[in-house]
């Protein structure tokens, strides 16, 4: 992951969302930067297949984080309505992502204490 500098992310919502409430952009990036370094340290550093090459090249093709994504907007759509108040669906996005992402990552623990992972 690149770093960002802070004023990279200050001009990009200036220009972006100048003359409306900042407040769900800013949320939605910190949302987004908290589950992504997540992800990094948990799933990433649990090996499905022994070989690493193998290993990459299933995590592009069946990705955990798009699985994740999707259960998560499916739970979430079942009490939020897009657009209603966007930043209670991108809080309730991230606790709902989180809550996946720990359940995930103990299943591929349990997985790795009883020798099914890797393959």
């Amino acid at each position: 992951m690149g770093y960002i500098h802070s004023c990279d992310i200050i001009t990009y919502v200036k220009k972006n969302y100048s003359g409306r409430s900042i407040v769900y952009p800013v949320a939605s990036l910190i949302s987004f930067l908290i589950r992504a370094w997540l992800c990094y340290n948990s799933i990433d550093n649990i090996p499905i297949l022994k070989d690493h090459i193998a290993n990459s090249i299933l995590l592009e093709v069946v990705s955990l984080y798009t699985i994740l994504m999707v259960i998560s907007r499916a739970i979430v759509g079942n009490f939020y309505k897009k657009g209603e108040a966007p930043i209670f669906g991108a809080i309730a996005y991230f606790f709902v992502y989180l809550l996946n992402l720990g359940i995930m990552y103990a299943i591929m623990l349990v997985l790795t204490k009883i020798g099914v992972l890797p393959i």
